[in-house]
């Protein structure tokens, strides 16, 4: 739909099933605020690796619970370091199982997982 310029988007976002359960997708978002330039590079590569910027500081994927077992092992890694530990740093990782409604106000580019394409 749009309105004007402005581009708005309504998605229905839910858990894709695999052909086994280990094959499952989870929408995650995740979101962030850290203070550190260098520690933020670091968690931005880590990121990229797994999702989707979708924001500054916030990035979204379909995830297996594998990845995000991987994902939040990775995180937690440079989130404890002594070198870049920052009590005030924040990273939050939401996994939506259930349906749930999006609304994007401007571009939406909608990723599909590829190893799921079946031609």
């Amino acid at each position: 739909m749009t309105q004007g310029n402005l581009q708005i988007h309504e998605v229905s976002i839910s858990k894709q099933n695999g052909s086994s359960p280990a094959d499952d997708r989870f929408y995650v978002t995740v979101l962030f605020d850290i203070s550190d330039a260098k520690k933020y590079r670091k968690i931005i590569k880590v990121l990229n690796g797994f999702s989707d910027r979708i924001q500054y500081s916030i990035f979204e994927a379909y995830l297996k619970k594998e990845q995000i077992r991987n994902l939040t092992n990775a995180i937690k890694d440079i989130m404890a370091s002594p070198t870049f530990f920052d009590a005030n740093d924040r990273i939050r990782i939401y996994k939506i199982a259930g349906n749930c409604e999006l609304t994007v106000f401007g571009e939406y580019v909608s990723s599909i997982p590829e190893d799921n394409v079946v031609i």
